[in-house]
């Protein structure tokens, strides 16, 4: 049996009578009654036992009555023709009529339908009796399974955010769902649905501190007599420590170090017994104004008049050749049909661009950045600021007049999920609080006109590299804005011009680069990189470089991401020994990269 490393997903048959199951994680065996007379055939292991829980029991119930409600909707959506036809026999007294002369076929119906009913239902019944989950100071493990079992389980210490989620009749219930995302995981490692919210909540921050490698009760007893940070920390330092936007927190020996190229990561911002600051919220006006000037309205505007120009060229191609009407032809063909599919696609984008950013909220905390939204469901994710793999600042060509900005982030397990967006809509002040929350230290004496500078500047001021002239034609409308700089701390990738884009990687979270370089790169010496980080909304890839300035880059990297990742991959559950132990490896990892920095100065 193959114990996992970060998140397991076991499957397989049911047990049968007198066989012990193969699962990984399990709780110790709790010996079986005898099955014989004599008591001589071997014990069993219970499936579970009194240490694991069930779920809530309106689980069921809130999760079935979304089925019962989309079949229907389905049914009904691939033939909306038939909506206006009941509607129409209801209105007319056809389907009264029908009803009593011959009641049996809308009796079969109705019938039909308890039962889907009943089944739907009694199968999530039966999914709830048999799911239980189990929280150990290592792990969270969630068995279930009818007839073929799972037992999923995933490590705390490897636990890269946590998610509380409430459809809208668990928000009427006052219930909530848990879902754990771990590193290096293929999606969500274990779901819980559904518990109390307040159970909820309590068992989400005793999973964050466990993940921040604190006990609950220190985190208790510290958190009196801290008060709350300042609203924009890139104007001074918190109360709690949190610095300005790539502020030198460790004085003249950290900016020495920098001068000589010496990778010192910043402090993880996650501290014990921080009192709770909202950092950034989004109003609704802005909102509003966001989603209408936002990517659906160009993409709905676009097909929309693709639309009217093909049907338009239809109708005055067959008018030509047969001498019918035109309008005749557009009201064929350019009717309701084919105009409420398109209506549909666009009020769906809208709310859930809308639903996404409503009442968005982002509290910074002493587990990690909590950001809470929704309209009628409501999302609560805690983002521990040490697990962000990278960030990416965009701004769209039609948010430019207003000064909005978009924040979206890459988190491992998250994916491709709609979940990556850290902050909807803000201004740029608000975007710079965030990315202060994120990098609390740069380790540059000028962090703010260098962010203000990879937001909107092109060229090479400031530090920023561009596209040689040399290639301008592979970027002739990019070629000045796309290039890259490297702080201490992490690397700032600027690129976009319609749509600006600042990427901002931690020299630790690299987990490999690769260098490319087409027939056509090698004859203008240009070349690009790519940064390899887990699946995320973006990619880190700087396009087009002058060759040698990337090759630098590409020894740099694979230098100073190795020590920082040594300096910092400290895992939180190691035993006192091997913490020092791991402490004593720091100091003579910073000692021999400082030895070689000073090398060649001598």
């Amino acid at each position: 049996m193959r114990e996992a490393d970060d998140d397991a997903h076991v499957q397989h048959p049911a047990p049968e009578p007198g066989q012990q199951p193969a699962a990984e994680g399990a709780a110790p065996a709790q010996p079986a009654e005898p099955t014989g007379p004599t008591g001589s055939e071997p014990p069993t292991e219970k499936w579970f036992d009194e240490s694991w829980t069930k779920v809530h029991p309106l689980s069921p119930f809130v999760r079935g009555w979304l089925t019962i409600v989309g079949i229907p909707a389905i049914i009904f959506g691939y033939n909306w023709e038939l909506w206006a036809d009941i509607w129409q026999a209801w209105r007319s007294g056809e389907l009264t009529a029908g009803l009593e002369q011959n009641p049996t076929p809308y009796l079969i119906g109705a019938g039909v339908f308890m039962l889907l009913v009943v089944l739907v239902f009694g199968g999530y019944v039966l999914s709830w009796w048999f799911t239980r989950y189990q929280v150990t100071d290592e792990h969270v493990m969630v068995k279930s399974g009818i007839f073929v079992r799972q037992h999923r389980q995933a490590r705390i210490d490897r636990v890269q955010a946590v998610d509380l989620r409430q459809p809208l009749l668990a928000r009427i219930t006052r219930l909530a769902e848990l879902r754990f995302e771990v590193a290096e995981g293929d999606g969500t490692a274990a779901t819980l649905a559904f518990l109390k919210k307040d159970q909820a909540e309590e068992l989400r921050t005793e999973i964050m501190d466990r993940a921040a490698g604190r006990s609950p009760a220190s985190d208790a007893e510290t958190a009196a007599g801290h008060s709350a940070g300042p609203s924009s920390p890139v104007d001074a330092e918190g109360a709690d420590g949190a610095a300005p936007i790539g502020a030198d927190t460790s004085g003249d020996h950290a900016a020495e170090n920098a001068d000589r190229g010496v990778v010192a990561p910043a402090a993880s911002p996650v501290r014990p017994g921080v009192q709770d600051r909202v950092i950034a919220q989004v109003p609704v006006g802005r909102l509003i104004g966001s989603v209408l000037v936002g990517a659906g309205t160009i993409i709905f505007l676009v097909l929309l008049a693709s639309w009217g120009l093909a049907i338009g060229g239809i109708g005055f191609a067959v008018s030509f050749f047969t001498g019918d009407d035109a309008s005749e032809v557009w009201g064929a063909f350019g009717g309701v049909t084919f105009l409420l599919p398109l209506a549909i696609a666009a009020v769906f984008s809208y709310y859930n661009e809308f639903s996404s950013g409503f009442r968005f909220t982002a509290t910074m905390t002493g587990a990690g950045l909590r950001l809470k939204y929704g309209l009628l469901e409501t999302n609560t994710q805690t983002v521990p600021t040490g697990r962000v793999q990278a960030i990416q600042i965009q701004q769209p060509m039609l948010w430019r007049p207003f000064g909005w900005f978009k924040v979206v982030v890459t988190v491992a397990g998250y994916g491709l999920d709609s979940r990556s967006t850290l902050l909807p809509v803000g201004r740029r002040e608000d975007v710079m609080t965030m990315a202060a929350e994120m990098f609390p230290d740069l380790q540059i004496p000028n962090p703010e006109e260098m962010f203000i500078e990879g937001l909107t500047g092109t060229g090479v001021q400031r530090g920023f590299t561009e596209v040689p002239a040399r290639a301008r034609i592979f970027d002739p409308l990019v070629r000045r804005r796309r290039g890259f700089f490297a702080t201490p701390a992490a690397l700032m990738i600027r690129d976009g011009r319609l749509s600006r884009r600042l990427t901002m990687v931690p020299h630790e979270r690299i987990q490999s680069s690769s260098l490319h370089q087409g027939p056509f790169a090698r004859m203008t010496r240009i070349a690009t990189l790519h940064l390899h980080l887990p699946s995320g909304p973006f990619q880190a890839r700087i396009k087009n470089q002058d060759l040698q300035a990337v090759k630098d880059l590409f020894e740099f990297e694979a230098g100073q991401a190795a020590v920082a990742r040594r300096m910092t991959d400290r895992n939180q559950w190691m035993l006192p020994e091997e913490l020092r132990e791991f402490e004593k490896m720091v100091e003579q990892v910073q000692e021999e990269h400082n030895d070689d920095a000073r090398a060649p100065l001598s």
